[in-house]
């Protein structure tokens, strides 16, 4: 989960698979962990019979059998992570209490803030295609309703930077244009022109007439390709020819299998939908 967690309970021998993210937890601090952190992807479903077995396997008997009476008497999504943070207790009341504070005001949003909430939050987790889905509803099925011209912009740029993630240019440039036009925000410019190019690269010539700022976004643009040579990614392709190029095929195999192997994770991440 990107972090030690000193677990002082017991070990579930079946895990809680989250179905938003795939992500197993097999204690209870792993779980107030994983509430804590990714309260913006986590929805009502998330309050199962599942989650009541795995408190039960935990040894969470008592809190188990409280979050069973909550579920089937409508406890709020709120109430019920209070209290299992607060049994657990992992962290601080102060760290509970600021939790709780987000989670009120996640009540109080209409649906299209939620959605941006858990849109941004897949976003910035890696989870693009996911992210996609929520901005797309809010554009097409809500029409952005209750939301400001400056928000509903950024759902624009936000689905813009989404598809520039998955190498999808063309789709981006659509994206960034509208934002910006909602929004008029110099970076929604920007990202289009740097958008328009890199979907232009392998098909069209340098354009030597650009404007200024296709120019500049340009120059930018070499030079993060140029400082891309010494990115650690980049050496450690090059250290995998070198491999062949020696003649160590057993080697250069291996290394090629587990470098396909991440991409093949990363791939599988960024496409996956809920």
């Amino acid at each position: 989960m990107g972090k030690i967690i000193l677990c002082r309970g017991k070990k579930a021998d079946t895990p809680l698979t989250v179905l938003q993210t795939g992500v197993k937890l097999y204690t209870a601090e792993e779980l107030c962990y994983y509430i804590y952190n990714n309260i913006y992807l986590i929805g009502q479903d998330f309050i199962d019979d599942n989650l009541i077995s795995f408190l039960d396997e935990t040894g969470e008997k008592e809190l188990a059998e409280r979050v069973r009476k909550l579920k089937e008497t409508g406890g709020s999504l709120a109430q019920i992570f209070v209290i299992i943070l607060k049994t657990i207790d992992y962290y601080s009341v102060a760290e509970i209490e600021q939790l709780k504070g987000i989670l009120n005001t996640l009540g109080k949003q209409s649906v299209c803030e939620r959605l941006k909430a858990r849109g941004d939050g897949y976003l910035n987790a890696g989870y693009y295609f996911a992210s996609v889905r929520c901005y797309e509803s809010i554009i097409k099925d809500y029409k952005g309703k209750d939301l400001l011209a400056a928000d509903y912009a950024k759902v624009y740029h936000n689905l813009g930077t989404a598809y520039a993630r998955m190498f999808m240019y063309d789709k981006a440039v659509i994206y960034y244009d509208e934002a910006y036009r909602t929004g008029q925000h110099e970076e929604s410019k920007k990202c289009s022109i740097a958008a328009l190019i890199m979907a232009k690269k392998d098909k069209e010539p340098v354009n030597v007439d650009a404007d200024e700022d296709e120019y500049v976004v340009q120059k930018e643009l070499e030079t993060l390709m140029d400082n891309a040579r010494y990115s650690d990614e980049y050496r450690e392709l090059e250290d995998i020819a070198r491999l062949k190029a020696d003649g160590n095929l057993a080697q250069y195999n291996r290394a090629v299998d587990e470098r396909l192997d991440r991409w093949r994770t990363a791939y599988i991440k960024y496409s996956k939908t809920f």
